[in-house]
């Protein structure tokens, strides 16, 4: 997307959002609440692990493998991008670009002026979640694919936390992730030997399984938190 036009598309969305305020609170609203964005797609994946399948066990046993491998895309395509995060050079967010002049009239997000804004890390983690849907269920796929776009892109493009670009590029590794995630041969290499462990540990296995889905649904802000703890603090 060529570069005039990944700034007008921001210029012209924070014209509306100025002469529309109640469509700019919701928009923030959608950006800040975890239950709409990560709450129920977590809901899916435990669904999806529990679902009986009229075909039972063969099936039953696929949409787990797909379940592991859709968790196993999310960590990597986020460690993917936080890795891009820090070899790419800093891109400020668009709502601190001077350049644009964005009215940010309803909100003052904190931190973000720190953070660099390529590549996304919100479109790497729900695109990676969408696309591990299609393995089990192209109708589910689409319909999580839309929603990550409208409930959780969007509202992130319109607030001017994203250009564009930055969107496309996060949507783009997510997908490349959960893609090689759930490729047959890494399910049944890897993922087969988690499926006969959950089987003999059930209580570890859940505990674990919990926490991973709790970290998603937050885009793992209480590790990051801790690892910038332990290594400012030297530990």
């Amino acid at each position: 997307m060529p570069v005039n036009l990944d700034t007008a598309i921001l210029v012209e969305l924070n014209s509306i959002a100025v002469s529309s305020p109640d469509l700019s609170e919701f928009q923030l609203f959608l950006s800040e609440n975890n239950l709409i964005k990560g709450g129920l797609f977590m809901v899916a994946i435990w669904w999806l692990w529990f679902r009986q399948d009229k075909a039972q066990d063969q099936n039953h046993n696929h949409n787990r493998l797909v379940v592991i491998g859709i968790l196993v895309g999310c960590l990597v395509g986020t460690f993917a991008t936080r890795v891009l995060t820090h070899l790419l050079p800093f891109r400020p967010r668009p709502i601190y670009a001077a350049d644009l002049h964005l009215s940010p009239f309803l909100w003052q997000p904190v931190g973000l002026d720190h953070m660099t804004s390529l590549p996304s890390d919100h479109a790497t983690l729900y695109f990676a979640l969408a696309t591990g849907f299609f393995f089990i269920s192209r109708r589910f796929g689409f319909i999580a694919l839309l929603y990550a776009l409208l409930m959780i892109c969007f509202p992130r493009l319109f607030l001017g936390y994203h250009y564009p670009t930055d969107l496309i590029a996060g949507g783009i590794i997510g997908t490349i992730a959960a893609c090689v995630a759930n490729l047959p041969f890494v399910r049944q290499l890897f993922y087969q030997p988690i499926i006969n462990w959950q089987q003999r540990h059930p209580s570890s296995f859940y505990s674990a399984m919990f926490l991973m889905t709790y970290q998603i649904n937050s885009l793992f802000s209480g590790i990051r938190a801790l690892l910038t703890y332990l290594i400012g603090s030297g530990a």
